[in-house]
């Protein structure tokens, strides 16, 4: 069926083979739709022109359409990655987007909330949100909805947040070096305010701990988890250590990348002289060489949980839980092997 107008609800619904309240469902993002029924009128509202009469719909519904995601940026794959898995889901139900980067500036994030509340949003996702955890539970008593996706610090009140298991992750990493054999392991840390810097360090604590294997200070450095160059000077100085580190565990991909790109510096074989693994599982980590060895965070599907979770929050209805933390994974590559 070709239509040689803008197609209307009722239209849909006929070339759907649904009901127009299942259209209307799915285009307003309410539960009870499945997600192929919800992709498949999302595809025909957009290969009919369908256009939605949003004036009508804020005046039935009191909601705008639109949905706001707050990210320090754009440009870094980690960012990227969350942000697409969210944009997708948004779109298939029938919501506009509004986007702002922030930077990691506090006031900036501010603003761009304030700026948000005045046009107009049904609801935001916050990604990394730089306000103070009183800033946001003042936000969350306001009444506005919102889904913060990997929060600075730990969150303590009670606000619905998203990230994936980062101690775990980072157990399973210590623990497969250890496995190998290895009982010198360096740390290369990130910012160690956030909260997945430490989240990570408890990982690596319960697994040297079960192993009898002491946590050197001598062998921790500090880094910034965006600054790789950081990492390469870490590595640099750990490896002239009197006795250096058989193994490296970078807090994540951008990291390590420094790392093996110090290793190279110094004709120190990975991972025949010195083992190095990641954390995130970008797409780097499977094209450096030698692959890296990671841990798989499941950054796509958390902008898509945090994305589900806050059209639920909009529609009144009471997710499957406010605080969630999805699976990591252990990827093992080429860049981790049994020490000399």
């Amino acid at each position: 069926m070709t239509l040689d107008r803008s197609a209307t609800m009722q239209d849909l619904a006929r070339l759907a083979g649904v009901s127009v309240a299942t259209v209307s469902r799915a285009l307003s993002g309410k539960p009870g739709v499945s997600s192929a029924t919800r992709s498949a009128i999302a595809r025909l509202a957009r290969e009919h022109s369908y256009t939605e009469n949003l004036p009508a719909r804020a005046l039935s519904s009191g909601r705008t359409g639109r949905i706001a995601v707050t990210l320090p940026n754009v440009q870094a794959e980690y960012f990227a990655r969350i942000l697409a898995g969210a944009a997708q889901v948004i779109h298939d139900g029938g919501f506009s987007l509004v986007l702002e980067t922030t930077q990691h500036e506090p006031g900036r994030q501010s603003d761009a909330i304030q700026r948000f509340m005045k046009m107009g949003v049904d609801g935001a996702l916050l990604l990394l949100p730089a306000e103070s955890d009183r800033e946001i539970s003042a936000l969350y008593d306001s009444g506005f909805k919102f889904v913060i996706i990997d929060p600075i610090d730990q969150v303590t009140a009670p606000l619905p947040w998203i990230t994936s298991t980062y101690a775990m992750g980072a157990r399973r990493a210590i623990e497969h070096l250890v496995d190998l054999g290895h009982r010198r392991i360096a740390l290369i840390t990130g910012e160690p305010y956030l909260f997945s810097t430490k989240e990570r360090l408890h990982g690596v604590r319960q697994a040297l701990e079960q192993a009898g294997i002491p946590l050197e200070p001598g062998l921790v450095r500090e880094s910034r988890y965006t600054d790789p160059a950081g990492a390469y000077e870490a590595t640099l100085d750990l490896m002239r250590l009197p006795e250096p580190p058989t193994a490296i565990f970078a807090f994540n991909d951008r990291l390590a990348f420094g790392t093996l790109r110090a290793a190279h510096a110094l004709g120190v074989a990975v991972p025949g002289t010195l083992s190095v693994v990641g954390f995130d599982d970008l797409e780097a980590a499977e094209l450096v060489s030698p692959g890296l060895t990671t841990v798989r965070q499941p950054l796509s599907t958390m902008g898509s949980t945090a994305a589900t979770m806050l059209s639920q929050l909009i529609n009144e209805q009471d997710p499957p839980a406010m605080h969630m933390q999805l699976a990591t994974e252990l990827v093992v590559r080429h860049s981790t092997a049994a020490p000399r």
